[in-house]
């Protein structure tokens, strides 16, 4: 009866401490972070029986903010990300002088692993899954017409990053992604425009942990 009586109290023990341990490993978070894209922009424009191909680099900034749960090791987070600038392209081609603009919010799903170091300091690897509001605008500057579309689509990203604790709750964040926001189609009668968006793009933010 003693030896079932320690053997209860123990088990009673362990479980007390691995909860313990689950409260602390187990801690919500938010973060906020700025970015800064390399937007390329390629696609084709056909007007009548005439094709072009199309393919800028532009850079845009703008911001992200994330809420999620940190546990132990692995982080998982609801984000919303958009630019505040525009991607610009303005060229000649065989369909005359043309400008066109690019801008996005997307709406992910992350998922990170922090590697254990020992240390203040922890790189991470992540991917996210989502979807991503593209809205695009061209101009054929010849005809004085302007197309404006929106469409929403799958979008996908892989991250990795270096995270620093400056305290308990405050970790500083920079890091790397590919954004891939998918293709946009859109006809509006003289226009038929096909564009493919991605992006290399390098953030830095702040995450508070609960």
């Amino acid at each position: 009866m003693k030896k079932l009586l320690l053997a209860s109290l123990a088990i009673v023990a362990f479980a007390g401490v691995a909860q313990a341990e689950s409260k602390v490993c187990v801690r919500p978070y938010a973060s906020l972070k700025g970015t800064y894209s390399r937007l390329d922009m390629a696609g084709t424009v056909t007007q009548n029986a005439d094709k072009f191909r199309t393919a800028k680099t532009d850079w845009v900034w703008g911001g992200a903010a994330a809420v999620g749960l940190k546990m132990c090791a692995f982080r998982t987070e609801l984000e919303y990300n958009q630019t505040f600038s525009t991607a610009r392209d303005t060229r000649k081609n065989g369909l005359g002088l043309t400008r066109g603009k690019q801008s996005y919010r997307s709406y992910m799903l992350n998922g990170y692993f922090d590697l254990p170091t020992g240390t203040d300091v922890h790189p991470y690897v992540g991917a996210g899954i989502g979807l991503a509001r593209v809205k695009n605008r061209l101009a054929d500057l010849g005809a004085d017409a302007v197309t404006k579309h929106r469409e929403t689509n799958v979008a996908y990203q892989l991250m990795t990053g270096i995270g620093y604790n400056i305290t308990h709750h405050w970790t500083l964040d920079v890091g790397y992604r590919w954004v891939d926001n998918g293709r946009t189609t859109w006809h509006n009668g003289t226009h038929h425009v096909k564009f493919d968006s991605a992006e290399h793009q390098f953030t830095a933010g702040i995450r508070y942990t609960f």
